[in-house]
């Protein structure tokens, strides 16, 4: 049937608006909402959208990303806005470049699948069998998970509102120890598209629902799995929350007064572990008053404190380093950890954004990466590994503590964004870090959430609220290696890279076998 040109027009602009508004209620599927359901019907109606002849498919999965980062990502700009001395333009422009870059790893998955799809299955995807939508919706999941990778390859790894986030609190997160968070994403764009297949055609709602209750029966199974097991005495802890905002944060004439309440609030109490927020002490270390680290010396000797101290370093170089001081009782030397994973325009500019980055007001950005192979600390008789800040947001790099480290700390500043969601986002991504390596984490911020996260992404303790305080407890070390450990996101990428091969070869090889004829439902199996 001939559709008039005007009528075509009108139904893409539709097309385009129905995705934008889909991207951002998907949005609700993450923290602090937790609607894990929202998400995953959202990309069920992207996958239906789709299948119209009116879309195109690069601009409604263009449209959807933009809906998906508006929301879920505003907090971009309104941190470069409120904390950074950006004009509201330069703010607003930059969020909203950034925010269609992010969309692009949306928009090609989407079109790549119709592209493919519409080649292979000439005589329609609503003539194909149960077994054949199940292919379809293997290719589209695989291709939507390898978008979300090669986002987390750019910037130093950016993967908030992986899909596999919104699924932390499911049965799912049972898989998260073998698969990590690609593994969860893959099921959930999975599981998305076959519920799709049952608004085309209810012959497809035995097998969808078949197949979708195998996959949270067996993340259910796995969850009682224990991978790791407990390894020696439990530790006490203190994590101190220092509430200090950003925008006092650097104030020259503030630095004496932090640094004084922060040694303060250290010497109140001992505790095996005392670990302060990142940068703690809000200067390099040279610039700081003299004596600091010889009365921190002095209170971790008498009380058998191990201190992990927050601050600037430089080495014999000059370079500057983002560290985590370990102070150890009755020892002279100090162990270091120096952040690997800079975040992009706070500590170091993306290659050709230098001019954007001199123009915000932000110390402490030209600082050096640390090295890859930097030891775990030693607390005690246990090993501690450390995940400084947004360095929690990389599963892929656990493998840099596993399985010497018992323990993981993530001393973090998220005053960048207080207010906004990014605060419970960031807390999702830390669980799912503890999940995938079954390893308690510490993590102390500065402004919240300062918490007490267990080996199963439970959070056992929290700090409520950004003022100052500190948390108290006890902590058990665990010894022993996940799957996910031991192979990274490599397991769910080669998985998504065969089901791609094969659908090539399917599409070029045996076009014959894959053409379907037209059939009516009661013909389908």
């Amino acid at each position: 049937m001939h559709i008039p040109t005007n009528a075509r027009q009108e139904r893409r602009h539709q097309s385009l608006l129905l995705a934008a508004v889909l991207g951002g209620l998907a949005t609700l599927g993450w923290a602090p909402f937790a609607a894990w359901p929202a998400t995953l019907v959202s990309y069920a109606l992207l996958f239906f959208l789709l299948q119209s002849d009116m879309c195109r498919p690069l601009a409604v999965g263009f449209t959807f990303g933009l809906g998906l980062h508006l929301c879920g990502h505003g907090w971009v700009a309104t941190a470069f806005y409120t904390k950074t001395g950006a004009s509201l333009f330069s703010a607003m422009l930059g969020g909203l470049a950034f925010t269609a870059f992010l969309a692009l790893f949306s928009a090609i998955p989407c079109a790549v699948w119709t592209t493919w799809m519409r080649r292979a299955y000439t005589s329609g995807i609503d003539a194909l069998t149960p077994a054949r939508w199940a292919a379809c919706c293997t290719v589209f999941a695989a291709l939507m998970t390898l978008g979300e990778w090669c986002r987390s390859l750019v910037f130093n790894g950016f993967t908030s509102l992986s899909v596999g986030y919104s699924l932390v609190d499911t049965w799912l997160a049972g898989f998260a120890p073998v698969t990590g968070t690609y593994g969860l994403s893959w099921m959930g764009y999975w599981i998305s598209t076959m519920a799709a297949g049952v608004l085309l055609c209810r012959a497809f709602l035995r097998i969808a629902l078949s197949f979708i209750a195998a996959v949270f029966v067996g993340g259910l199974f796995l969850a009682q799995v224990e991978w790791t097991t407990p390894q020696g005495d439990p530790l006490s802890f203190r994590l101190i929350q220092t509430g200090v905002t950003q925008e006092h944060k650097f104030l020259p004439q503030s630095i004496n007064a932090q640094v004084d309440d922060i040694l303060t609030t250290i010497e109140q109490e001992r505790a095996d572990l005392i670990l302060t927020p990142e940068t703690a002490l809000p200067a390099f270390l040279n610039q700081l008053p003299a004596g600091i680290l010889s009365r921190l010396r002095l209170f971790s000797a008498q009380t058998a404190s191990h201190i992990l101290l927050g601050v600037a370093t430089f080495d014999a170089d000059g370079r500057g380093f983002n560290s985590v001081l370990h102070i150890e009782p009755g020892t002279a030397q100090f162990e270091r950890y120096d952040k690997v994973r800079l975040t992009p325009f706070g500590e170091y500019s993306p290659v050709g954004f230098d001019w954007f980055t001199q123009s915000l007001d932000i110390p402490l950005k030209d600082l050096t990466p640390g090295q890859e192979n930097q030891p775990p600390l030693h607390v005690k008789k246990h090993r501690i590994g450390v995940l400084t800040c947004q360095e929690d947001s990389l599963g892929r790099d656990l493998h840099r503590w596993l399985p010497i480290a018992g323990i993981l700390v993530n001393p973090s500043n998220l005053a960048w964004f207080e207010g906004s969601i990014a605060i419970a986002q960031r807390l999702q991504m830390a669980r799912m870090r503890a999940l995938e390596s079954g390893r308690p984490i510490l993590r102390a911020a500065n402004t919240g959430v300062t918490a007490h996260i267990d080996h199963q992404g439970e959070i056992v303790d929290a700090l409520e609220g950004s003022a100052p305080a500190v948390l108290r407890g006890h902590v058990q070390p665990m010894k022993g290696i996940t799957p996910y450990g031991w192979w990274g996101d490599w397991s769910v990428i080669l998985l998504c890279l065969c089901c791609l091969a094969a659908a090539c070869l399917l599409s070029t090889t045996k076009r014959a076998v894959l053409y379907t004829p037209d059939l009516p439902d009661s013909a389908l199996p």
